[in-house]
């Protein structure tokens, strides 16, 4: 049944590896006399003791890689194996498995650099005339672990920014590398991490100063890499891994991902001899690396003046604050919201004088590893109320105008309670303008702030405004009315502005007319009858841009009415038989006479007039004297008074 088993596993040697198999144990015992073998090649063996009793082969990598090297078990024997180079400086070994349940094979992983190696299998257990199988099977690879890699000075040359493959090959292993960041910069450490398994992480400088320690975690629900962010200046560092607990022959994988910048923390900077230098209006990102860790600042104040300062919030997380000036003197302290609503900065506003001053971050609570960003803003000066201008337009937004300013600068305009209104773009050049939505028709003021890049908003400055403009009333003298009979009534406004609106109210208030938009200096306006009557209409003007004009009260006369005509030029002919004659002189061409009796009847009607006089016959006005009433109608007016005009009686 073994030997079936022994042929099976051979067999799959064979298949896996795709290579035929080769036999090799004759003259092969000394690293002299190692036979070379291939990789990726099923080799068998034995061990015939006496003057055999160890077997040696050799091979050659001529690019660096991952070893994997399997070895056939078997109950009731087993074999030791070593991979050595030719000083017999061991990188794996092992011992085959030799219990009643040994199946499959044993298996060593290893990276290798470019050389030649040796591999020696010698007898552990009842192992002589027992056939052995194995395999070097060799991955090419260039970002995995290479042994000897146990110290400094051996330490593998990694790239950032791509993931590292390694195995210890042993619980006091420790495998080195090392990275050269080329400028100032964040590095991110990711390792996985598996249940069960346990590894120490460090990294550190070429003296051995730490910058952060860290263990994986091994508990069964552990899913993510574990994760670390330091700021370091540019320069070369080493990543350091060992076993804390049952890591020995378990594969790791691990990156160091690396960012330029100018603006992150620089370890180490624990104290104020080692605070990084920072820029006012610039933001910094930083990390604490442990519960001993306090990252210290450092910046300049050339005047005094106001300095806000500024550290983000995180839920669950809070850091300490504090500014020290020169001489270790403690100017303020802050700590950041920590609720579970906490985000956004935390800010602080201190006035401090001319000189050197010094900011300290450390751990209120739960920050270790957490990121931070810290700000640190002066004022930006106050804009002159002189340079602000602003438009309180009619129907439109309001524009408000601020000069003298610096490229970049931001303007926000705040309503006299203090209430945001609106804010400009950056400035494109030294004046910025700032639209609202009507700000009021009356006049008023406003809040002008200024914002300067890298600086916090200044100081509100208050701003004045002048009403929305009213057209200027029209002069009455301007206005003429002209109150026509049967017609529409004529009013003219003179020195009117292009595009004026002029409207005429009654004398109770209502809209009568309102005329087209004036294309020159004046406009006519049409009206139904104002009435017969004298009285007075109400006139406004509203120019483009500007409210309606206040009302001006213009008069007009009543409709004209005719003179009535002198009876000293009416004559009255009396005729007897004979239609009576009535003669009126003094008339105007187009005039018409009417004739009425004494009690007011209409008698007769003249035709239009075409010279001045005019002759009406009537019937008899009878055989005594009397007396009848004469009116004349111009054109374009009233019928006139009406005239006594008495007559003879007719002739005997």
């Amino acid at each position: 049944m073994k030997r079936k088993i022994v042929s099976v596993l051979f067999l799959l040697f064979a298949v896996l590896m795709g290579n035929t198999s080769a036999f090799a144990n004759v003259g092969d015992d000394t690293y002299q006399t190692a036979q070379s073998i291939n990789v990726n090649t099923v080799y068998s063996g034995m061990l015939k003791g006496y003057d055999d009793y160890e077997d040696y082969y050799k091979f050659t990598l001529t690019m660096p890689g991952q070893v994997k090297f399997n070895i056939n078990n078997i109950s009731d024997s087993s074999w030791d194996f070593q991979i050595t180079d030719q000083y017999g400086n061991v990188y794996t070994d092992g011992t085959t498995d030799n219990s009643n349940t040994a199946l499959g094979v044993t298996e060593r992983r290893v990276g290798l650099p470019v050389g030649t190696y040796y591999l020696k299998i010698d007898d552990d257990y009842n192992s002589y005339n027992k056939t052995y199988h194995f395999a070097v099977n060799f991955t090419s690879m260039q970002n995995i672990e290479t042994e000897f890699n146990n110290v400094l000075a051996s330490a593998n040359p990694i790239n950032t920014n791509q993931d590292i493959i390694g195995e210890m090959q042993s619980s006091g292993d420790y495998d080195y590398f090392k990275f050269t960041l080329p400028e100032d910069g964040a590095i991110t450490l990711k390792m996985d991490q598996k249940s069960d398994v346990q590894w120490d992480v460090t990294i550190l400088n070429q003296y051995g100063e730490v910058y952060k320690e860290m263990t994986t975690d091994s508990s069964s629900y552990v899913m993510l890499p574990m994760e670390t962010t330091v700021g370091l200046p540019k320069g070369t560092y080493y990543v350091v891994i060992d076993d804390d607990y049952n890591a020995s022959q378990k594969p790791y994988k691990f990156r160091v991902n690396y960012t330029k910048s100018k603006v992150f923390e620089k370890e180490f900077n624990n104290n104020s001899q080692s605070a990084n230098p920072v820029t006012i209006g610039t933001t910094y990102t930083g990390h604490l690396q442990s519960y001993g860790d306090v990252d210290f600042y450092t910046f300049k104040v050339a005047g005094s003046s106001t300095v806000d300062f500024f550290l983000s919030r995180m839920p669950n997380v809070s850091w300490d604050v504090t500014i020290y000036d020169q001489y270790g003197n403690e100017k303020g302290t802050f700590t950041t919201k920590n609720d579970q609503f906490a985000k956004g900065w935390e800010t602080a506003r201190f006035n401090l004088a001319a000189g050197q001053y010094y900011v300290s971050i450390d751990n209120d609570y739960n920050s270790i590893d957490k990121k931070y960003n810290l700000l640190i803003k002066g004022l930006s000066p106050t804009v002159r109320s002189s340079s602000v201008k602003v438009a309180n337009y009619v129907g439109k937004s309001d524009i408000i105008t601020t000069s003298s300013i610096q490229k970049g600068d931001i303007v926000k305009v705040y309503s006299a309670s203090g209430k945001y209104l609106a804010s400009s773009k950056p400035a494109a050049s030294t004046y910025t303008s700032v639209a609202v939505s009507q700000l009021s028709t009356k006049s008023g003021y406003i809040y002008v702030t200024l914002t300067r890049s890298g600086m916090s908003e200044s100081a509100k400055v208050k701003v004045a405004y002048n009403a929305e403009p009213i057209t200027p009333k029209p002069s009455a003298s301007k206005i003429k009315i002209t109150n026509f009979i049967g017609n529409y009534d004529k009013i003219y406004v003179s020195s009117l502005k292009k595009g004026d609106v002029v409207k005429v109210y009654t004398s109770k208030g209502n809209l009568l007319a309102t005329s087209s938009s004036v294309t020159s200096t004046s406009a006519t306006i049409s009206t139904k009858q104002l009435g017969t009557k004298s009285g007075s209409v109400y006139i406004t003007v509203k120019r483009i841009g500007m409210h309606e004009s206040a009302k001006v009260k213009v008069a007009y006369y009543a409709e004209p009415v005719t003179p009535k005509p002198s009876t000293s030029k009416i004559k009255i002919t009396n005729y007897k038989g004979k239609y009576d004659k009535i003669y009126v002189s003094s008339l105007k061409k187009g005039d018409i006479v009417k004739v009425y009796t004494s009690k007011g009847k209409l008698l007769a009607t003249s035709k239009s007039v075409t010279s001045t006089s005019a002759t009406i016959s009537t019937k008899q006005l009878g055989t005594k004297s009397g007396s009848v009433y004469i009116t004349v109608k111009r054109i374009g007016m009233h019928e006139s008074a009406k005239v006594k005009k008495t007559f003879s009686a007719e002739k005997r």
